[in-house]
């Protein structure tokens, strides 16, 4: 069987969801099936369609849409591997448009993965008839001999320098949450409780460049123990907590942090690292292993008797093969890929050939486009899209009474209706591409022109209504002119109004986080 992980970037590689998640099974995978990471664009590339399974990662615009539709189309097993959690704040209008990736991606997958329980909720309120497979994060390989000795050393380091090294390490920021250094900032009166016992405490962070703001650092000033702040790397990582005792791993309780999977505390213990994890108990499963109280810390410190330490290590790798052990994580993905491989029809029956058409809005990319186009689907350029391309389709406001100008590329007038070819006009050149032309009230004799009007006022009010109005009015067309077509809509703006038009059949689902 063969396996690709379609990433958005060949940077994706480097992050640690795909770093962890992926490269500690590749090898015991490719024992019995091939196994490679494929960037989405490069699946304009008629090569990449030798996989008999596709995972698409973290590829959250309408290229993994259409690419999910087609390629299931043609038989294969297409599936999304979920991470974080975009989609169950259904009260706010941020995460619309992730809702509506979701929504229109499983319409076109058999299969979803997740690392966690509460996740795994997630996707069931969205697709309940989708199978998901929980595939959670694996360890890195464990020297027992090695992790004991350095149990020990930092130990006695520590209470013969009397002097606590501390790790925090991982992402510092996000998009569309305060997470990272803003948790550390906010719990860090919690390290601030190690000092007073004779121990002098030094913190270390190691994060991404972009989290460095100044915001961000000014946060960091009130910090309660003095601190050094780096830039992370992988090799940075191994090398801090090689010398740290205590990776502290403060958790907050939104809805995108809890359903977190464990990898972060995973990877500090199997360093020889100490947990003090505070807020959130994300990691409970691994509970014997975690301070949840620096003073019970300080008291096991004193008292030569960690929470990770030589006589418990083998209760520490049971524990690890039940939650992080990569030959068992491969293992059962296997299995679970092959029984849905077995099944008949499951790839086929999910949607038949047809036309896929991709409407741009204020906000989209050049990629994107060439994209959509590389792939025969139609590249459609709503009123609202700035990029200056050679569009498939191009609908543009047209004089009052008259609606829309829908132009069609010369080389595309076999898509359109038959009974809709005789109304169309030429039009000339666009760039380099030739179009016919035709306007909407001949294809729609009820056609509003409301939206229209409140587009062309400078008004936010206005544009939050014209908008919804004027993309509704798109799909009606698109659908009238092109026979079995689906349309499916991008848009990168935080600001535009995500109208019903384009939404009004997206679940909202009811999701509980008591994991």
């Amino acid at each position: 069987m063969k396996i690709a992980i379609l990433l958005p970037s060949d940077e994706q590689k480097k992050q640690a969801g795909v770093r962890i998640r992926y490269e500690r099974i590749k090898l015991i995978l490719e024992k019995s099936d091939s196994f490679e990471f494929v960037t989405i664009q490069d699946m304009t590339n008629v090569q990449k369609y030798d996989y008999d399974v596709y995972i698409i990662s973290k590829c959250y615009d309408s290229r993994a849409i259409i690419l999910a539709h087609q390629l299931t189309c043609l038989g294969k097993l297409v599936g999304v591997d979920l991470f974080d959690d975009y989609f169950s704040l259904t009260s706010d209008s941020r995460f619309i448009r992730f809702r509506y990736w979701l929504d229109r991606l499983l319409a076109g997958c058999s299969f979803i993965l997740c690392s966690t329980s509460g996740m795994e909720r997630i996707a069931q309120s969205y697709a309940p008839n989708l199978p998901v497979h929980i595939l959670n994060d694996p360890a890195p390989k464990i020297d027992i001999k090695v992790l004991d000795a350095q149990l020990t050393t930092k130990l006695e380091n520590a209470r013969r320098l009397r002097r606590i090294e501390v790790a925090w390490f991982g992402m510092g920021d996000n998009p569309n949450f305060l997470v990272g250094l803003a948790d550390l900032a906010a719990f860090s009166n919690e390290l601030g409780r190690l000092r007073g016992y004779g121990y002098d405490v030094q913190l270390e962070i190691l994060t991404n460049k972009r989290a460095m703001t100044a915001n961000n650092l000014a946060l960091l000033t009130h910090l309660a123990i003095p601190y050094n702040l780096q830039e992370w790397s992988e090799i940075c990582e191994a090398d801090l907590l090689a010398r740290s005792l205590l990776a502290f791993l403060p958790v907050n309780a939104q809805n995108f942090s809890r359903v977190k999977s464990l990898n972060r505390a995973i990877t500090a213990l199997v360093a020889g690292a100490q947990v003090l994890s505070v807020g959130y108990p994300l990691y409970k499963s691994l509970n014997q292993f975690i301070y949840r109280d620096s003073r019970q810390f300080i008291y096991d410190l004193q008292n030569n008797k960690l929470a990770l330490r030589s006589d418990n290590l083998q209760n520490f790798l049971e524990n690890l093969k039940q939650y992080a052990d990569a030959t068992r994580e491969a293992k059962e993905l296997n299995v679970f890929l092959q029984n849905l491989k077995n099944m008949p029809n499951i790839a086929s029956s999910k949607t038949s050939q047809r036309l896929f058409a991709l409407i741009h809005g204020k906000e989209t990319s050049s990629d994107i486009h060439k994209f959509t186009q590389k792939r025969s689907a139609l590249s459609v350029a709503s009123p609202q899209c700035k990029l200056k391309l050679n569009f498939d389709v191009r609908i543009q406001l047209a004089d009052v009474g008259k609606g829309l100008e829908i132009l069609v590329s010369t080389k595309k007038m076999n898509l359109v209706a038959p009974e809709l070819k005789s109304l169309f006009r030429p039009y000339g050149t666009v760039l380099t591409t030739e179009y016919q032309c035709l306007f909407s009230t001949s294809v729609l004799p009820h056609f509003t022109h409301l939206g229209n009007a409140l587009v062309n006022y400078d008004s936010p009010a206005s544009h939050s209504i014209g908008y919804g109005i004027l993309m509704s009015n798109i799909y009606q067309l698109m659908y009238k002119i092109f026979p079995n077509v689906q349309c499916f809509f991008e848009e990168h703006s935080k600001r535009i109004p995500w109208d019903s038009c384009c939404l009004q059949d997206i679940k909202k689902p009811k999701v509980r986080h008591d994991q």
